[in-house]
């Protein structure tokens, strides 16, 4: 029996009264509770639950607000839990904390054959925990590790594990942050692995180097049939030789984004980042092997460079568009973490073409600034230049728009191109802050 519960309306109290009716309900085999406003207090109930429960199989916690904690509670029962097979918990918090609490439990946990940890904020310490579970888990059959935060240093270590794990057959990396260092460690894990048949490398950033190894790869694996490198920057001449490398059931390499498109997006520090910096700015380093240091700058000069090198924090919003995008990118100026008033530097837009030669020489782009309200302050159109033949962008300062200058938290920027994206295949707003 499945039983799939109204969308939005669940927070920790329901989540509670449905824990406790699953403690005596013996028919109920799935239960689907995505798209709710579950926290780590409706998590921690389920977790209660789980540890009696003997009939439910499949579990769906997708799009609720479940941190670490709640999954600290879920990974503890499904410790003595044997009935579970299927857990879906994408797109909540859970972090690297989480996905290391997660990696524990499957290291003795013998009944989970499918994990979705999907867009949870996951990195390269969370990586690495669950690269080590697939060398010793012998059941997962299933794992989903799209739209996280994991490079090359967490692409690595799973790759090591998948020399040697023998049950993973579907492995899902997609829309993270995997170059070629990260694609070349998969390709030589391919070359002995003989499990995994689909693998999903979609929206990362994948040059021609990983690309021909990966290639490489293919001419000795047998067992990968399905392989999405979609989305990365992989040029005409490296693609062909993974098509030819040998047949696949699907090969997807559709809408390979410039490289330059990435080299362009800023740097996105951190207020720690900016903290050091400034520090090292106005205290006076010390040089190496020297007796002598550096002069400690005034905070206004340090603010000055800091300024000219664009070394800010930022909030960004990314679309891969596939053909139905309407081109609309919206951010929020975030709150300041330190408490301090926000100051907006600049705005950014970036859009890379699929195809050369197309270039719509008359588009604009609409931006649309409202505050915290809701309310429109400012509206214009920008023209974007051409970076080169597939790269238009466009860069607002507050000199030339002094609205910028008013932007502090809450305040919504809106960016909209006069024409359908059509052949765009990546765009990107960027907003910069201090």
């Amino acid at each position: 029996m499945e039983e799939r519960l109204p969308e939005e309306e669940i927070g920790d109290a329901g989540a509670k009264a449905i824990a406790e009716a699953l403690k005596v309900n013996a028919t109920v085999t799935t239960l689907d509770l995505g798209k709710n406003q579950i926290g780590d207090a409706g998590a921690r109930t389920i977790a209660e639950t789980l540890k009696v429960n003997t009939t439910l199989t499949q579990l769906f916690l997708y799009r609720n607000q479940i941190r670490e904690g709640g999954m600290n509670a879920i990974a503890e029962a499904l410790k003595v839990n044997t009935s579970v097979t299927a857990l879906g918990l994408g797109i909540n918090q859970i972090g690297d904390a989480g996905a290391q609490a997660i990696a524990e439990t499957l290291k003795v946990n013998t009944t989970v054959t499918r994990l979705y940890l999907d867009q949870n904020q996951i990195g390269e310490a969370g990586a690495q925990a669950i690269a080590e579970t697939l060398k010793v888990n012998k059941t997962l059959s299933e794992l989903y590790l799209g739209d996280n935060r994991i490079s090359d240093a967490g692409a690595t270590p799973i790759a090591e594990a998948l020399k040697v794990n023998t049950t993973l057959t579907a492995l899902d990396l997609g829309k993270n942050q995997i170059g070629n260092l990260g694609m070349m460690a998969i390709a030589e894990a391919l070359k002995v692995n003989t499990s995994l048949t689909e693998h999903n490398l979609n929206v990362n950033q994948i040059g021609d180097e990983g690309a021909k190894a990966i290639a490489e790869a293919l001419k000795v694996n047998t067992s990968v049939k399905k392989l999405n490198l979609a989305f990365n920057c992989i040029g005409k001449v490296a693609a062909q030789a993974i098509q030819d490398a040998r047949p696949l059931t699907e090969l997807k390499l559709n809408y390979q984004i410039n490289p330059l498109a990435f080299a362009l997006r800023p740097r996105l520090a951190t207020a720690e980042d900016l903290q050091i910096v400034f520090r090292m700015l106005t205290s006076g380093l010390e040089l190496e092997n020297q007796s002598a240091s550096l002069p400690a700058l005034p905070a206004e000069i340090a603010d000055l460079i800091m300024d000219e090198a664009y070394y800010w924090q930022g909030v960004e919003r990314v679309n891969w568009i596939e053909g139905t995008a309407d081109g609309v990118l919206k951010v929020t100026v975030p709150q300041s973490i330190n408490g301090n008033s926000i100051r907006v530097k600049v705005i950014q837009v970036l859009w890379d073409k699929s195809t050369e030669g197309k270039s719509k020489q008359n588009c604009v782009f609409y931006l649309t600034i409202r505050d915290e309200q809701g309310v429109v302050r400012y509206e214009c159109a920008a023209t974007p230049s051409f970076v080169d033949s597939t790269i238009r962008l466009a860069t607002i300062w507050p000199a030339s728009h002094p609205v910028i200058r008013q932007m502090r938290e809450g305040w919504e920027v809106q960016v909209q191109p006069s024409e359908p994206p059509g052949d765009d295949v990546l765009e990107y707003l960027y907003v910069g802050y201090v």
